[in-house]
């Protein structure tokens, strides 16, 4: 975290940190940023499978009605 306050301060930028994590190893770190993107990436693909599925148990005619929506 130094080398990021001390580069930042040479253009006049001041950096506050709000909250600590203390000494986490870097394989807990590495374990947090996983999990953040996985369910990131989880977030955004559920909604497709979801319409996937409409499309694929719906009549063509209620899948259509549907996409209008």
């Amino acid at each position: 975290m130094a080398w990021i306050e001390r580069d930042l301060s040479v253009v006049g930028v001041k950096v506050e940190v709000l909250r600590e994590h203390g000494d986490t190893s870097l394989v807990g770190e590495l374990m947090d940023d996983v999990m953040a993107v996985l369910a990131s990436l989880s977030g955004r693909f559920y909604p497709l499978r979801s319409k996937q599925n409409q499309r694929r148990l719906l009549p063509d005619d209620a899948a259509a009605r549907w996409e209008m929506d």
